[in-house]
């Protein structure tokens, strides 16, 4: 990782720890740490009808067994423009273990599915074991990414805006909007993740549109629904 992209991606993480204290208030100790994203893409050679639907309700089943077994931290479907249609994070610092494990899902192994592996830090504390019997709760996954204006320099103005980011972030977790944050590593112009408890896109985009580093044109954000199993998450 270049000498820039540390400087920012510790950036990020002391927004990491502010969402975590704002979410934990009682609990002095954070697990912070890394975990591997992975982003489950259709594939748009694989043709619908009941064999697509058949290996879609073979993934559901692995994933939730994947889940109970303590496997995976988060895991949930998703909805939204684009190809992305699921997102899990595994229980792993290591991302070819994660690369793996993705190889084994039934949408993977069936053509149906791409599979891609970033590594993500967050505060694995937060996350918990879901809820019996198995309801799904939904939130707003938010994937930060490299906007218009975004440079590599570090200025007095780029250093304000930042400021301005994390006090941001840590405002929307004390209000409850915001129940977790992390970095990636080494994403590209991807540069993180925020899961929103709101109960619309639209809600998640105004309170992302607060933040100085989107106003500004560094950040920008691509929403999507994400359902996931209730108690994982705040």
């Amino acid at each position: 990782m270049k000498r820039d992209d540390i400087r920012i991606t510790m950036a990020l993480l002391t927004g990491v720890i502010l969402v975590s204290s704002a979410l934990a208030q009682q609990k002095p100790e954070y697990d912070m740490g890394t975990m591997q994203m992975v982003f489950l893409n259709q594939s748009s050679t694989f043709a619908e009808g009941d064999r697509a639907r058949q290996i879609r309700e073979e993934q559901r089943d692995y994933v939730l067994s994947l889940v109970t077994h303590g496997k995976l931290a988060l895991s949930g479907e998703v909805t939204g423009d684009g190809d992305l249609r699921e997102i899990v994070v595994v229980k792993t610092e290591s991302i070819e273990e994660a690369r793996q494990m993705a190889q084994l899902f039934p949408t993977v192994k069936a053509g149906m599915m791409s599979p891609e592996v970033l590594s993500w830090y967050a505060a694995r504390n937060v996350i918990k074991t879901p809820e019996l019997p198995l309801t799904t709760l939904n939130y707003v996954f938010g994937i930060l990414v490299r906007g218009p204006k975004w440079t590599k320099e570090q200025t007095e103005e780029t250093k304000r805006i930042q400021e301005g980011h994390m006090a941001n972030i840590n405002r929307l977790a004390e209000a409850g909007k915001l129940v977790l944050a992390g970095p990636f590593v080494e994403g590209g112009d991807r540069r993180g993740v925020f899961v929103f408890k709101v109960d619309s896109l639209s809600d998640a985009q105004a309170l992302t549109d607060t933040d100085p580093a989107v106003i500004a044109g560094r950040l920008k954000i691509v929403l999507y629904k994400w359902s996931i199993p209730k108690g994982m998450l705040p």
